[in-house]
């Protein structure tokens, strides 16, 4: 997947693909958030990044791929 590089606090980039977002964090952790819609996606990488994902980490499952 590719991702894109993002202006937030926390967040390094940010990708989607067929349902599952991913999101590279400054730390170098790397997680998979699951069940996510294009629109969550594109709402999530505009205005406040990192509380936005914060959200979408609380009602979406998601898998660590790397740290």
């Amino acid at each position: 997947m590719q991702r894109k590089a993002v202006k937030a606090r926390m967040i390094k980039s940010m990708g989607w693909e067929n349902g599952i977002m991913e999101v590279e964090y400054l730390s170098g952790l790397i997680h998979q958030y699951h069940d996510v819609t294009e629109a969550e996606y594109i709402r999530t990488c505009v205005g406040a990044i990192d509380k936005k994902v914060r959200l979408i980490g609380k009602s979406h499952r998601f898998t660590k791929v790397s740290d």
